[in-house]
């Protein structure tokens, strides 16, 4: 069966590929990147097919990874070809499908003749340029999502394996061994499979991102019973108005609320310059920017605020 499939590529729908879809973490921060192409090496650990792989070292203090899936199931997905991680978000499928509601993993056939189907048709619609019937790409952003998300690449995930010989004090290499020589990690976070992460489905990174999703989304009241001051920011104020934020609480469970246009949320923060002073007092030369203090005379009298490199003046009334 492989030598006919290496002696007509395209009569078995074989994959060739010239670059990986990959994220920026598995990609590493070294721009000046070599891989190694190796076509048909491996079987997808998905669709068990044969497909290109691509092998690489994302940095100098890196081990060298390869892709695990071809780019078929990766595009079905949206996931990197390694690390099996959303694209645009950097998180679990299970995270992504459960809070957009798709359910994905029942839609992907598990049997051997039918996934290698599955995988067949979506290679040609993709080649001809067709929709594959995938809801990924089509949806607004979420707010849960954009809260989980990483910001910036998250490199240490590329640093090499725990070395089992050191675990046991084994290990003769020493200083030159090329794995870690750190004790490993236990846990629920230790038991992890690619097939479980792509189709969405008892996921342990997953499940802990959901936790934690579940309670920030929870808004506890203060014990103190008095504090019944609601601050709501990041608003529009050019298209959210007074009436879009009360119109939901007509019942009576809000007793008051207001809008707070963008003019005064500075009002607290301006001082006027002190009248008939011979020498000017800027906005640049503001004493609570410049470090300084706020000086008032024993008879009552009112007090202002000085730039720090000038000396004290007496009110001039």
């Amino acid at each position: 069966m492989a030598q006919r499939i290496l002696r007509d590529h395209e009569a078995y729908r074989c994959e060739r590929s010239d670059f990986p879809i990959l994220c920026q973490s598995c990609l590493g921060d070294n721009p000046y990147l070599r891989m190694a192409l190796a076509n048909f090496d491996k079987e997808c650990k998905v669709c068990t097919r044969p497909f290109t792989v691509f092998r690489w070292r994302p940095g100098r203090a890196a081990r060298y990874k390869k892709t695990e899936i071809c780019q078929t199931c990766s595009k079905l997905k949206n996931v990197c070809q390694v690390c099996i991680l959303d694209l645009e978000y950097g998180l679990p499928v299970q995270v992504r499908d459960t809070t957009l509601n798709i359910t994905s993993h029942d839609s992907i056939p598990r049997s051997h003749v039918n996934r290698e189907y599955f995988a067949e048709e979506h290679e040609r619609m993709t080649r001809a340029g067709l929709d594959c019937d995938s809801s990924f790409g089509k949806m607004g952003p979420n707010d849960t999502l954009l809260n989980l998300q990483r910001s910036e690449p998250h490199y240490e995930k590329n640093l090499p394996h725990v070395c089992s010989f050191n675990t046991i004090g084994k290990c003769t290499s020493g200083a030159g061994c090329a794995f870690r020589h750190e004790m490993p990690k236990t846990g629920e976070l230790s038991h992890q499979n690619i097939k479980d992460r792509y189709y969405g489905k008892n996921d342990p990174v997953a499940m802990k991102l959901l936790r934690k999703a579940a309670e920030m989304s929870t808004l506890e009241p203060p014990e103190d019973e008095s504090i019944k001051t609601l601050y709501i920011g990041g608003l529009n104020s050019g298209t959210i108005l007074e009436h879009d934020i009360t119109w939901k609480y007509q019942e009576g469970s809000v007793a008051q609320s207001g809008l707070l246009p963008p003019t005064m949320q500075h009002l607290y923060n301006m001082h006027s310059a002190p009248p008939n002073q011979d020498n000017p007092f800027y906005p640049s030369m503001d004493p609570q920017r410049m470090g300084g203090l706020s000086t008032s005379e024993n008879n009552g009298a009112s007090s202002y605020l000085m730039p720090p490199h000038q000396p004290y003046t007496p009110p001039p009334y």
